[in-house]
């Protein structure tokens, strides 16, 4: 094949590149402003001002203006008006201050042709004698034909002192900066919008930072009105009732402190290795070093005087200010914590929809509306967590949903610490009502006491006319009264207890019957696969046995009666394996299951490991069972045999998840059964899986918290399973349950005591 080099040509932009980037690609003009402001900050500019000049019938100008190192031509040339650049992810800090820049897509200043018709950009360095002057038309990229480069634009060399009706700039050669009039503004500012732009540009820079160099500046001038607004992050944080800071240091360790501001108490972890505090997200974490700081501030309880906010304001604030937001070298990274939904990017709303409980109940989840907060990280340390090319947030890759795991990781851990902390206050506080009612009775009884005794006192010294009660009668009448009232009140109590008791009876047989349900939902679960399996084989089996009889019948094929029964064998084994789980199942909601009697412990698992045999097959799980210090047969304790079921399936089933990622060899199941003395037995339930997260081993065995997680972070799971089988031997057995995050065999370990059958 013969061919002949007839040109090179790269590739060429049209024109109308430039409006794809710029109008159809930033969503709207306060981001396009931001992105302006970021760019300043990185030129080393400790003041930004933003002077609108707004007209109803005349064309409006923004005049946006920094106090930054300005451009030289040269960099106006090779930066400005090359779109792409990569000088600042080459370079990574800025000349002067050193700060590390915020932008790296050079992108940023196509966001001008989204804010106006027409712009001129004034810039000098301090080193320049004269200032040089830009003028971009936008107009000269729509509706054209042309390339991008053929579209070419203004440059002036201006002396100095640069003046114009807008006001004076550079006016002698020590100045510099940049200024660009925006003519031409395509959007309405009104009121509204100047609002909304003050809100986002208050929380463009973080409120978090200790120090701030960095100034912006709102002015507005509409006729004869003129507002100026000086953006500053507000001193909010100090109304807060708890306060989560947690970092991640550039070891891949996570270092936590939780403060519960009103008491000034502090519960501070230390220094945990990644994957001992978060499971199933790799030994260290995908992304770099960051700090994330979080705040409840729950509306009814803050001091509003400490930031000089009125009531009505309150409202106002939070639902400008909640939310966890994302900041890059404090920088805002939009969307994330919008107080609009979309920037919910915890869902935190959806987990308070979707649990509502009160604060008292273990379940309890932060509403979005009493949170605040902030993810800090640096360009430097986390190049994995990088801007989407529209600015509209991070690729979602996996860093970043490692990221948010252990964001969430974070906030359930203090939820767990608020709730523990209220439901202390509110026993408090009961304490001291029945102590403050014991107290009366005993004030009431005292007075009557003295009044007979100094009735007795008088009596002796004076006589009393007959007609006349005496102290003596008065006071005893006073006694039997208040025995009386006395005997009156017991009589109610013992009534209220016993209806009490009832009821309490009632509810607990219908809690026995819920909670064992929703272990057979979890049962339901681990077998669901294998059930399908086994039905599907027994289903093709028997289709296989059609066609053999019906060949027969046909005359097409001798009968192979030896196949047939190999293969109705296989159906039986199949069938019988669905039909051990449905017995199972049935038997479980019994009423006769629900009565306390003598069991063997070791045999009820001896039935549930025989039960999942095929499970443990399939996924190549070994069980191992050993007796210390006690027989099989001496181990009886006096029970409900549906709790126990309950109990091994629900660790039996979570070891079997937290050994997806073991070795297959290495997947074992250890049951430990001892005496400890005469009185108490104990079991230790071990598996060889990843372990628990350090810091869950209480919270793992509250209602609605689970540990497993989806890629994104998201709980997943009902998070009942470890709070029945908690439940089932406190409250059922009288016994006592711990967790350790790791075993001899390297994964969770289960240590349970229980009272010896008598």
């Amino acid at each position: 094949m013969k061919r002949t080099l007839i040109a090179k040509k790269p590739f060429e932009f049209s024109a109308r590149i430039t409006l794809q980037l710029g109008r159809e690609s930033i969503s709207s003009s306060t981001v396009a402003l931001s992105e302006l402001i970021k760019n300043s900050y990185d030129a080393d500019a400790y003041e930004v001002k933003l002077n609108f000049y707004l007209r109803k019938k005349a064309t409006s100008t923004l005049i946006f203006k920094d106090t930054g190192n300005g451009m030289t031509l040269d960099m106006l040339f090779d930066n400005w008006l090359k779109i792409g650049t990569d000088n600042k992810s080459k370079f990574g800090r800025s000349s002067k201050l050193s700060r590390i820049l915020t932008g790296a897509k050079g992108l940023g200043r196509l966001g001008i042709d989204r804010l106006c018709k027409k712009v001129i950009l004034y810039t000098k360095t301090k080193d320049m004698d004269h200032a040089i002057q830009l003028t971009v038309n936008w107009k000269k990229f729509e509706n054209t034909g042309l390339s991008l480069s053929e579209i070419h634009h203004d440059i002036y060399k201006v002396e100095l002192p640069v003046k114009d009706k807008y006001g004076d700039i550079f006016i002698d050669k020590d100045s510099a900066g940049t200024r660009m009039v925006l003519l031409g503004l395509k959007d309405d500012w009104d009121d509204d919008f100047l609002e909304i732009l003050e809100n986002e540009l208050r929380l463009l820079v973080s409120p978090y930072k200790s120090y701030n160099d960095f100034d912006i500046t709102l002015n507005s001038v509409q006729g004869e009105n003129e507002k100026s607004i000086k953006i500053s992050s507000e001193k909010f944080l100090n109304v807060a009732k708890w306060k989560a800071k947690a970092v991640v240091d550039k070891k891949g360790r996570v270092k936590t402190i939780f403060t519960n501001i009103k008491s000034e108490t502090d519960v501070i972890q230390p220094p945990i290795e990644w994957n001992q505090w978060i499971k199933n997200c790799g030994n260290t974490p995908l992304f770099g070093p960051l700090e994330f700081e979080f705040y409840y501030m729950p509306r009814d309880t803050v001091e509003l005087g400490k930031v000089n906010l009125r009531v009505k304001d309150w409202k106002k604030f939070m639902d400008q200010n909640r939310g966890v937001r994302l900041y890059r070298d404090h920088f805002r990274v939009r969307p994330y914590g919008e107080p609009s939904g979309k920037g919910d990017w915890l869902d935190l709303g959806y987990r308070k929809a979707s649990n509502p409980a009160a604060i008292s109940r273990d379940s309890w989840n932060i509403a979005p509306h009493q949170a605040m907060g902030a993810v800090i990280l640096s360009r430097e340390n986390n190049a994995e967590l990088d801007d989407q090319a529209n600015r509209e947030g991070i690729i979602e890759n996996e860093a970043f949903f490692q990221m948010r795991a252990f964001v969430l990781k974070v906030i359930d851990t203090l939820e767990s610490l608020i709730h523990k902390d209220r439901v202390s206050d509110q026993e408090t506080d009961l304490l001291e009502v029945l102590e403050k009612e014991t107290e009366t009775y005993k004030s009431d009884a005292n007075i009557a006491l003295n009044e007979y005794k100094q009735a007795v006192v008088t009596k002796k010294r004076k006589k009393t006319k007959k007609k006349e009660l005496s102290p003596a009668r008065m006071a005893n009448k006073r006694l039997r009264e208040f025995e009386k009232a006395k005997d009156l009140h017991q009589e109610a109590m013992d009534r209220y207890k016993e209806q009490l008791k009832l009821e309490r009876k009632k509810l607990e047989n219908e809690k026995n019957t819920l909670s064992n349900l929703a272990s057979i939902g979890i049962l339901t679960v681990c077998f669901g696969h294998e059930i399908r399996q086994h039905s599907g084989r027994a289903l093709a089996n028997s289709g296989e046995i059609i066609d053999m009889v019906e060949d027969f019948e046909m005359g097409i094929e001798e009968l192979d009666t030896k196949l047939v029964s190999k293969i109705a064998g296989s159906i039986q084994d199949n069938i019988k394996y669905v039909d051990d789980f449905s017995a199972l199942a049935l038997n479980n909601i019994k009423p006769d299951k629900r009565t306390r009697k003598k069991i063997s412990v070791p045999k009820i698992f001896d039935y549930i490991f025989n039960l999942m045999a095929a499970t443990f097959k399939t996924m190549g799980i070994k069980t191992q069972v050993t007796f210390k210090d006690i027989s099989r047969e001496d181990f009886n304790v006096k029970a409900f045999e549906i709790d126990w079921e309950s109990i091994i399936i629900n660790l039996i089933t979570n070891a079997i998840w937290a050994m997806e990622t073991t070795e297959r060899e290495l997947r074992l199941i250890e049951v430990e059964f001892a005496r400890i003395d005469g009185k108490t037995l104990s079991i230790n339930f071990r598996d060889s899986g990843c372990g628990l997260e350090i810091g869950s081993e209480e919270s793992i065995f509250l209602p609605m918290h689970s540990s497993k997680r989806d890629r994104t972070g998201n709980s997943i799971g009902t998070g009942m399973g470890l709070s029945i089988v908690k439940n089932h031997v406190v409250d059922h057995i009288g016994g006592f349950i711990e967790a350790f995050p790791n075993s001899s065999l390297g994964g969770a370990e289960f240590r349970i005591e229980i009272p010896m059958a008598k």
